[in-house]
């Protein structure tokens, strides 16, 4: 089980242990607050939480580097009608050791777990740990880059129930630099689930924009979907979702203040769940601020942003997926 002393201590240690070393640290930290709302059936269903995100490079020479990241997401889930809330527990790790090659290419591999604990009424509790671990590899060719990744997750519950699922994960990011100060931005992944001789495929995909305004102003948003196949299952139709996000962020260093980030975003999803409930199709409406602090060279992009998921900042469909709430 990841623990919170897990994420508070990879912070507090690795920009020290890297300058201890004699090694260059670069990334950043985000504090940040969510508000989500739907309505289901004339029920009213709120999530509302706090976040507290890391990420960061230590770089030992020009060609070896070690990604290194952290977050914390916890919420309560309220249901009108229903006494009582439902605790929300998403906590995460992960490192990703990487080589540059000298022409712009690199390769490197990864490994992130997650811990997704919730508390429903009473002492029930239900906690679900799972394991990513793959290879990646791409190239920069300097106004952007290209990036493919390939692994697997292992699932463990109590029960032991997930652990007989067989989950790969692929995927494929980008980015391109259009004008100095305008970039888009894009990914595709894909997940399956294999329970022979059943297959469950989930598959988001997501393309983004960021605009520097100046004055340390920026803009940026993204759209995209995602869909779970449920065709092995006999469905006759798959769980879709489309999503948009917009934000904005001003950085105080602009006008001579602290080195932070402010940000501000709005993301509304819709649900096909059609095959789940005849005429089922919700809306989920999220608001998202941060505070964002970059450490060294870091980058000051609010590590809380639904655009994660269109530069390519996750190894999972379903990750991404878990994280846009």
């Amino acid at each position: 089980m990841i623990r919170p002393v897990l994420l508070a201590t990879t912070i507090m240690v690795m920009p020290a242990l890297a300058s201890a070393q004699g090694l260059e640290f670069d990334g950043s930290v985000t504090v940040g607050a969510n508000f989500n709302s739907t309505d289901i059936l004339g029920t009213s269903v709120t999530l509302n939480g706090y976040s507290f995100d890391f990420d960061g490079d230590v770089h030992f020479n020009e060609s070896f580097s070690v990604g290194v990241g952290a977050n914390m997401n916890t919420g309560n889930l309220e249901i009108t009608g229903i006494g009582g809330d439902l605790n929300v527990d998403l906590m995460s790790f992960y490192l990703e050791p990487q080589y540059n090659f000298g022409n712009g290419g690199y390769a490197g591999a990864y490994l992130r777990m997650n811990d997704l604990d919730l508390g429903l009424l009473g002492p029930i509790n239900i906690g679900i740990d799972t394991t990513s671990y793959g290879v990646f590899g791409g190239y920069d060719f300097g106004q952007g880059h290209v990036e493919v990744f390939y692994g697997m997750t292992d699932l463990d519950d109590p029960n032991g129930v997930l652990t007989t699922l067989d989950v790969t994960d692929f995927g494929i990011s980008g980015a391109y630099e259009v004008m100095p100060n305008l970039e888009v931005f894009g990914s595709v992944m894909r997940t399956n689930i294999d329970i022979t001789p059943i297959t469950i495929s989930a598959t988001t995909y997501s393309v983004g924009a960021e605009y520097d305004l100046g004055n340390g102003f920026d803009i940026y948003g993204a759209v995209g979907g995602a869909n779970l196949d449920l065709s092995d299952l006999g469905a006759p139709s798959d769980i879709t979702a489309v999503g948009l996000t917009l934000g904005g962020s001003y950085d105080l260093s602009a006008s001579g203040s602290l080195p932070v980030v402010l940000s501000a975003e709005y993301s509304r999803t819709n649900l096909d769940l059609d095959v789940l409930v005849p005429g089922l199709s919700p809306e989920i409406d999220r608001f998202a601020l941060g505070v964002t602090i970059p450490i060294g060279n870091g980058s000051t992009t609010p590590l809380n942003s639904n655009t994660r998921t269109a530069r390519g900042e996750y190894r999972s469909a379903l990750e991404s997926v878990l994280n846009s709430f």
